[in-house]
């Protein structure tokens, strides 16, 4: 069976982290100053793929 995904926006990335108490970027920008592919690769480093677990 195959899923159609598709990638995360910048606004749900931003509340996830949140939910997972990730307030500010490693260099200490808020998340919201970051571009949408530095929060994802936080994401992926943080939570890891939610489509492999």
């Amino acid at each position: 069976m195959s899923f159609a995904t598709q990638p995360l926006d910048k606004d749900t990335i931003i509340d996830t982290l949140l939910q997972h108490q990730l307030f500010k970027m490693p260099d200490g920008r808020q998340l919201y100053e970051a571009t949408e592919v530095e929060l994802q690769k936080l994401f992926y480093s943080e939570l890891g793929d939610p489509y492999t677990n």
